[in-house]
């Protein structure tokens, strides 16, 4: 393992960046639930974040449900939120699944070189999946961690408001 491979700390910030997205999945899924917070980190700690992700979705459909003058667009608008976090998550799990050696393209630059095998019981076949990453290539997957934070935060506040009245956001979208 080489010291100047700059990808081996992308993948570091790519993972960290992460479980970022996790808490603040946590952090709504508590507000949500208007209860005891420990109680809700019991349930949420049986819970992987594909589960948490179902989860705070559902909550928030019920949260506006049950609330006059919020408008059923914001839904919508969590539920694709969610969607790509979902995909995010895809992308984490083959990351954190994967075998790593270092590898050098053709012009010198150092990279990973990560291999990852999938079971395709339907065919009967076991995949074999290489990916080439250099440093840069995970600048697209941190950007997106990084704009679903912004989304998942102004959620957060948005909720904070709709729960204390103080939203001064139009709550008919």
């Amino acid at each position: 393992m080489s010291k100047q491979n700059a990808s081996f700390h992308q993948l570091g910030v790519f993972v960290y960046s992460f479980q970022l997205v996790e808490r603040e999945i946590e952090d709504i899924i508590v507000l949500l639930m208007n209860t005891d917070t420990e109680m809700v980190a019991i349930l949420m700690s049986e819970l992987d974040l594909s589960e948490k992700l179902k989860t705070v979705d559902v909550l928030l459909a019920r949260f506006i449900d049950v609330r006059r003058g919020i408008s059923e667009g914001y839904k919508a608008e969590f539920h694709k939120l969610v969607s790509r976090i979902l995909k995010l998550c895809e992308r984490r799990n083959d990351l954190v699944h994967s075998k790593y050696d270092t590898w050098q393209n053709i012009d010198g630059k150092l990279g990973l070189l990560r291999q990852n095998s999938k079971l395709r019981a339907s065919k009967g076949l076991r995949e074999e999946l290489e990916e080439e990453l250099l440093p840069e290539a995970f600048n697209g997957d941190v950007q997106s961690i990084s704009d679903c934070l912004q989304e998942l935060e102004k959620y957060r506040q948005r909720i904070l408001g709709w729960l204390y009245d103080t939203d001064d956001t139009d709550q008919r979208g």
